[in-house]
């Protein structure tokens, strides 16, 4: 995905608008909760957008069948004391 630079202004409450084509990009809608996140360099911060549900969120972090990767989770839940 290539890099774009956009513009927005900074209104008097601190709020400010996502770009159109950033919003689009990254399928943020009116309601979506984002996070923004100052690792303390100078003049930049990042922001996050939260999936509007966790539901899948782990997907792809398995390899194996559903029933392994309950498995898997039951057994570290055992080691946890």
């Amino acid at each position: 995905m290539p890099k774009i630079e956009i513009e927005a202004a900074v209104r008097e409450k601190n709020q400010m608008t996502i770009p159109r084509l950033v919003a689009e990009r990254h399928g943020i809608t009116p309601g979506q909760r984002v996070v923004v996140i100052d690792t303390g360099a100078m003049r930049e911060f990042t922001v996050r957008v939260l999936p509007r549900t966790y539901a899948g969120a782990l997907a792809d972090v398995f390899d194996g069948t559903t029933d392994e990767n309950v498995d898997y989770v039951r057994d570290e839940r055992g080691t946890w004391g």
